[in-house]
């Protein structure tokens, strides 16, 4: 699904006390067109070397793979880092909390790496796999940082959060977004580093427990 309208969480849901103040999200999503299949989307079989930066990509991921640690058929480059894994609950319209103020951040840039934007390309990427019994959106914005820092001023000056942050706020509510439907047992890959995201459960369903890896994810 796609959506070119984010809105502020404060200002268009009725559960936004524990977000941050300037927190947003999109809203107002529709099928894609075919262009923006053509343009948005692939297959894994069309995944080149050259979109390992950018690219966002589900697959299925067995239970075993916690223990093995095999994400096949995507293979990591460096040690890969198990996170602590997280319990969601379809009660939000989003789920990352900011760990200093404890508010909820809608859509945002990890920073477990901490690189300057000319330098996230070097980043870790993430495999998150939903393991249930709930399923997931997963919301995702199609800039990435560097892009996003052509047009904000002074950038040099900015943590890479604050980037995201300015961009967002600058460009107002028109900003490309596609929310990718995570069931069971899937996983996505990608570099959250560079690319502005977040999730939620989806509505109605149970709770998700949610498992996170990083580590220099490409195909095999």
């Amino acid at each position: 699904m796609y959506s070119d309208t984010l809105v502020s969480v404060q200002e268009n849901f009725s559960d936004s006390v524990d977000y941050r103040s300037n927190a947003k999200l999109p809203t107002d999503f529709r099928k894609l067109e075919e262009d923006e299949l053509k343009k948005y989307t692939g297959t894994l079989d069309e995944l080149t070397i050259e979109d390992e930066l950018n690219f966002v990509a589900i697959f299925p991921c067995e239970p075993e793979s916690d223990q093995t640690l095999n994400f096949s058929p995507f293979n990591s480059l460096s040690r890969i880092s198990v996170l602590n894994a997280s319990v969601d609950y379809a009660n939000s319209p989003s789920i990352t909390i900011d760990k200093t103020s404890g508010l909820k951040l809608g859509l945002h840039l990890d920073t477990w790496d901490d690189h300057d934007v000319q330098s996230r390309w070097k980043s870790r990427n993430r495999v998150v796999v939903n393991r249930g019994p709930g399923d997931r959106y997963v919301f995702l914005v199609l800039i990435p940082v560097e892009e996003m820092a052509e047009l904000v001023e002074s950038p040099s000056d900015l943590h890479p959060c604050e980037v995201a942050d300015r961009y967002i706020e600058r460009a107002g509510s028109r900003i490309p977004c596609l929310r990718i439907w995570q069931r069971p047992n899937v996983a996505y890959v990608g570099c959250t580093e560079r690319l502005v995201h977040d999730a939620c459960v989806r509505p109605h369903h149970e709770r998700a427990e949610t498992r996170h890896y990083l580590g220099h994810f490409v195909k095999v």
